[in-house]
């Protein structure tokens, strides 16, 4: 992902962005990661699916994340955590604009799963 900057650009790879997610969602209580994907830019321009060269001022980022929820948490609140934590931990890190987290719930982990 580019971005301009006043004395020339920034190029952010894809690995990076993942990395945050991994971390955001190893951090959140009761979620695991399935699946994580970062598939389109919102706003002005056209691009394959795996290339994010393109960044606008109008216009930012879309993740989606596929997980598994503990079972007894609070899905809503704990969907609401998690977006808001890849939100603010991709922004901050990385300066691009993230318009909107999409959460999966794809299936429930319970504890007994590891034994």
């Amino acid at each position: 992902m580019r971005k301009p900057l006043h004395q020339g650009s920034l190029t952010i790879s894809e690995s990076v962005i993942d990395f945050i997610l991994d971390v955001a969602i190893k951090e959140t209580e009761g979620v695991r990661l399935v699946k994580k994907t970062l598939r389109k830019m919102v706003g002005k321009g056209k691009r394959s699916s795996f290339q994010y060269e393109n960044i606008h001022e109008e216009g930012g980022l879309s993740l989606k994340v596929e997980i598994a929820i503990d079972f007894g948490e609070i899905i809503p609140y704990t969907c609401f955590v998690l977006q808001e934590r890849i939100k603010n931990d991709v922004e901050k890190m990385t300066g691009l604009q993230v318009d909107e987290v999409n959460v999966v719930v794809s299936s429930l982990y319970l504890q007994a799963d590891e034994e």
